[in-house]
């Protein structure tokens, strides 16, 4: 009798590469009354992963139009690396699928966004810094404060202007990258120019808020070189390091 593990990789082997694949010796019964079971088990399996890329994507779906979407979602899921995956994670490379279909630009964008979106949703909870926290500090600390990205917080740069699905960031000028946070319960989607996406990416890693003042300043902001580092605040894309935290 095989073991556990060459049981369940017999079991994926047959639902995955067909008949072919199957071994008599897991299962007990006419081999033909076992292929059928496990051909609607297989279909099963793919209407779910077929469902879950529809409920991960809505907007990608909706600019592709039904029928590219679901035409793009088959031949992906009949990948090897998309079989690999489980329905929680079938997203991982749609993004670069489209890419090799040779999907516009703009609508790979928003796919990416979509699962950046996901990851937001899905990360751990901290507190964001906010304004308040800010709030009767001298110069001196205000300056010293180290503060990182938000968990929740992730960002991606445009290859393409604006998706027209992202109509709630339209009328944007200079939208450089999408920045998709989680201020509340939900994840927003916030447009970021230039300087407030390196500002980001800066804050990758601890650093203090003089720092990104001085990243801003370098990046043309001498009128007001503390609006791009508010607007991460205010959209929930920073926390501050703890004090015990190495920096």
């Amino acid at each position: 009798m095989p073991s556990l593990a060459d049981a369940q990789t017999g079991f994926v082997a047959t639902i995955n590469d067909g008949p072919s694949a199957l071994d008599p010796s897991l299962f007990a019964g006419d081999p033909e009354r076992v292929i059928l079971g496990l051909k609607a088990h297989a279909n099963t399996i793919s209407h779910a992963r077929l469902v879950a890329l529809e409920d991960t994507f809505p907007r990608t779906r909706e600019a592709m139009g039904d029928s590219e979407f679901n035409q793009l979602s088959r031949s992906y899921c009949d990948t090897a690396i998309a079989r690999a995956l489980d329905s929680n994670a079938i997203g991982t490379h749609f993004a670069a699928h489209l890419v090799a279909a040779d999907v516009e630009a703009a609508t790979i964008d928003l796919a990416r966004i979509e699962w950046l979106w996901l990851d937001s949703y899905d990360a751990a909870e901290m507190d964001h810094l906010e304004l308040a926290n800010l709030a009767g500090l001298d110069e001196a600390a205000l300056l010293e404060m180290q503060v990182t990205k938000h968990p929740a917080a992730n960002i991606l740069a445009l290859s393409a202007p604006l998706s027209p699905a992202l109509e709630e960031l339209g009328g944007h000028e200079g939208v450089h990258a999408v920045l998709i946070s989680r201020p509340e319960t939900q994840p927003v989607l916030s447009p970021l120019s230039r300087a407030e996406a390196e500002i980001f990416v800066a804050a990758e890693k601890n650093v203090s808020i003089g720092n990104l003042l001085e990243l801003s300043l370098e990046q043309g902001g001498e009128d007001d070189a503390l609006a791009p580092v508010i607007t991460l605040i205010n959209a929930g894309a920073l926390t501050k390091v703890n004090q015990g935290e190495e920096k």
